[in-house]
């Protein structure tokens, strides 16, 4: 079993890793390190106040900003005059009509491709806020946040992508495979729809069910996975030695018999929980140890209780896990939960792998 789920696993592993509930970005050097910025100030309340650090994209970004406040007049004007003709105000001639509907229609075609090109540029200056501001606590907005998870999950400045991450985990006679099928930004929010393929070695049919549920449980929650991510710090070295990120997460999970899940009928969980995370590099950075924690309320389903071997639906449930980071490959290990539920804590360590790209 647990060779066929390492198969699986290479055959899926085309980007970046998320398993175990252990974030799967990997920390790159810092691009703003050993740089800095001139900013524009002001003062405000007899403080000193930056209202931006000037980079080159910034100032990419302000040059097509320019462009496009000429662009909005031209295609303004152009359709006032279109209109107050219409209305019988002028009495344009054929060739100015003409004249008029060819700004209009070239001002728009400008502008719907100078759009994205700004909104990527304004992503790329903070990213580059964040990389060189090296403390950020309680202080995301929708424009931070999204360089804030494009920094972390290597997005590229998508707003929108599919196939992202797959990662494994082995247990105790247990193995399951993750991949997130497809994510996005909403506003503040990171939003990821992903699945997952558990299995069991047991010969036993209800000690197979409760392995599973419990890797379930530790990996993602189930073999269908909605997650939800809100950034709340993000603090760290000048050269990204040394980092501390922390997310505040909510989840829905659901299990399906018709997906191979052992579980008899649908069992569903919602979850909400704070996950901090932190790691320390060699200066080479080529070897960088971190650590992850993170605990969740839980709120399930009868089913999904039953499945786990305990009473109550309703729960809490933390895991700790230490691991390091090597020429692409990151690898870690659950070395201790805890619970409500004094069944589901410390029951056996779980290692995971993931192909850093």
């Amino acid at each position: 079993m647990k060779k066929q789920l390492l198969l699986l696993f290479i055959l899926l592993s085309s980007s970046l890793v998320y398993s175990q509930n252990v974030p799967s970005f990997k920390i790159l050097d810092n691009p703003t390190e050993g740089k800095t910025f001139p900013a524009d100030s002001s003062l405000v309340d007899g403080k000193k106040v930056f209202n931006y650090y000037k980079t080159l994209n910034n100032i990419k970004k302000k040059r097509l900003q320019k462009q496009k406040t000429k662009l909005d007049s031209i295609y303004s004007n152009a359709l006032t005059k279109l209109d107050e003709n219409a209305e019988g105000r002028l009495n344009l001639t054929n060739q100015e009509l003409i004249n008029y509907e060819k700004q209009l229609k070239n001002s728009k075609d400008s502008i719907r491709i100078l759009n994205p090109v700004i909104d990527s540029l304004s992503n790329e200056y903070v990213k580059e806020y964040l990389q060189y501001s090296t403390s950020k606590i309680l202080s995301f907005g929708p424009k931070r946040s999204r360089a804030f998870f494009d920094i972390l999950y290597d997005d590229k400045g998508k707003r929108f992508s599919v196939l992202n991450n797959t990662g494994f985990n082995i247990g105790n006679n247990t193995g399951s495979i993750y991949s997130e099928l497809v994510s996005g930004n909403l506003s503040v929010l990171r939003v990821s729809l992903g699945a997952m393929i558990s299995s069991s070695s047991s010969d036993s049919l209800s000690v197979a069910k409760e392995d599973e549920a419990y890797q379930r449980l530790v990996s993602n929650g189930g073999n269908t996975v909605l997650n939800i991510e809100y950034p709340l710090a993000y603090i760290h070295s000048r050269n990204n030695q040394f980092n501390f990120i922390s997310r505040l997460r909510a989840k829905g999970t659901a299990d399906f018999p018709e997906f191979g899940t052992t579980t008899e009928e649908f069992a569903g969980s919602a979850s909400i929980g704070i996950d901090f995370y932190a790691d320390a590099a060699l200066t080479n950075n080529k070897l960088r140890f971190f650590g992850a924690f993170n605990f969740n309320q839980i709120y399930g389903t009868e089913e999904f209780s039953k499945n786990l071997g305990i009473e109550n639906s309703n729960f809490s449930f933390g895991q700790l896990t230490l691991g390091l980071v090597f020429n692409n490959i990151k690898l870690s290990f659950i070395v201790a939960t805890l619970s409500s539920e004094s069944s589901l804590e410390n029951r056996n360590v779980i290692a995971g792998g993931q192909v850093l790209h």
